[in-house]
C-alpha cells in the first residue's frame, strides 16, 4: 500500500495534465516507475518499425527523446525488437 502511494506520488509529480512523462527523472528508482507506467499503455500484440514507435512514444512523454524510452524498454526487456531494429514489440509478461 505504501509502495502504491509512493508511485502515485512520484506520477503525480512527473506527468503533464495529459498524462504524459514531463521529463526524465534522474534517480534509477523514478525511471523505472515512469517506464512501468509508459510499458502499461503499449499494446501487446502490435509490431512497430522504429518510426511508427518513435511516434507511439511521442504521445507518451514530453521531453523528445523517444530514442531513450524504446532501449530502456528493450534492456529491460519490455519490449523485443529484431536485431536489425526493423520492428519492435511488446513482450508478454511472463505467468506465474
Amino acid at each position: 500500500m505504501v509502495a502504491l502511494r509512493k508511485r502515485s506520488r512520484i506520477l503525480d509529480r512527473l506527468l503533464d495534465d495529459r498524462g504524459r512523462v514531463k521529463r526524465w527523472p534522474v534517480r534509477r528508482a523514478q525511471q523505472l516507475i515512469v517506464l512501468d507506467h509508459i510499458a502499461a499503455q503499449i499494446e501487446e500484440g502490435v509490431t512497430w518499425n522504429e518510426v511508427e514507435l518513435g511516434h507511439m512514444l511521442d504521445g507518451l512523454h514530453a521531453f523528445n527523446d523517444p530514442a531513450r524510452i524504446r532501449r530502456e524498454l528493450v534492456d529491460l526487456g519490455i519490449l523485443a525488437r529484431k536485431r536489425d531494429g526493423s520492428a519492435y514489440w511488446k513482450v508478454a509478461p511472463a505467468e506465474g
